[in-house]
């Protein structure tokens, strides 16, 4: 019986494909994994993690236009996110305030900008939660 069993790959789009593999390389420990093109002008990547790939292209014509919305693209699990966050912060990455609390799992989350401008959230699960404690409820309700 055919199933999907995992994340492959995520796409997101990149605003300059050197400055993006740079900044999933050098600050969340992504590997260069391949790099090609598409076409003239059109240079793409992937970037590995742990098996999952991410794949960044530079959008050309009207899709360059509207592809970047300034919202969360994808999350990263982390562990000691404060030394993460320093880190990140004394190589110059924008990391933005935490905002509230989280009503959704039990840990914290704080949202940092890659060069093109995405939001990638850097999450550190509290013990007990995460994805493979699929009877953990929030403790909080929302009003």
């Amino acid at each position: 019986m055919p199933k999907v069993n995992g994340f492959c790959h995520v796409y997101l789009p990149a605003r300059d494909l050197d400055k993006a593999i740079e900044f999933y390389t050098q600050n969340l420990g992504f590997s260069l994994f391949r790099r090609w093109s598409a076409g003239p002008g059109r240079d793409s990547a992937y970037c590995i993690l742990n098996g999952v790939l991410l794949e960044m292209l530079v959008p050309q014509g009207e899709a360059a236009e509207t592809t970047f919305r300034q919202e969360a693209r994808f999350g990263l699990a982390v562990t000691n996110l404060d030394a993460l966050l320093n880190d990140l912060r004394a190589k110059g990455v924008d990391v933005l305030p935490a905002g509230a609390p989280p009503r959704s799992f039990s840990g914290r989350q704080v949202r940092i900008k890659d060069p093109s401008g995405w939001l990638v959230a850097l999450r550190e699960w509290d013990a007990g939660d995460g994805p493979d404690n699929m009877d953990w409820q929030p403790s909080t309700t929302t009003a």
